[in-house]
């Protein structure tokens, strides 16, 4: 596991699941290990994105790089809070999900909706993760840097 400069602000064990937030230059970085599945584990999940989109704060980093397994339940979590993030003007962004995970992303046609990055060092480099939609029609305008695909917040 590698360590991280800031300082966590919690750790709360579930099952087999860890859930660690930490605030790193002005976003939450929520670092998931274990299993998300249906049951307690995507409760616990769920709970940590509904506590995080609860605080006042910037965009949500989710570090799935100990993720062992997730299944649609899981997905069904991000894409249920995806948009309560985006109602919020703040964004989900996922780091280093394994290749299944990213296979559930591409089968739920997600990879559009959430910027996915390889390692933390990159999504943290991003000066910009706000939203562009220069046509005022909630449709993604362009790519972002490295690829990243830009999104349009929902109007309301």
């Amino acid at each position: 596991m590698r360590a991280l400069s800031a300082t966590p602000n919690a750790i709360v064990p579930a099952g087999r699941m860890i859930v660690e937030k930490r605030q790193i230059n002005g976003y939450t970085l929520l670092r998931v290990e274990g299993v998300i599945k249906l049951g307690e584990s995507a409760q616990f999940f769920a709970d940590a994105l509904k506590r995080v989109l609860a605080e006042k704060g910037g965009h949500v980093l989710i570090d799935l790089s100990e993720i062992n397994y997730m299944d649609s339940t899981g997905i069904g979590e991000l894409v249920g809070y995806l948009s309560r993030f985006r109602k919020a003007k703040r964004k989900l962004v996922l780091v280093q999900p394994s290749a299944q995970v990213r296979k559930l992303l591409r089968v739920a046609h997600l990879e559009e909706l959430l910027p996915v990055f390889d390692c933390l060092e990159d999504a943290l480099e991003i000066d910009d993760l706000t939203d562009h939609d220069t046509r005022g029609d909630g449709d993604i305008d362009d790519e972002g840097p490295a690829g990243e695909k830009r999104i349009t917040p929902e109007a309301g």
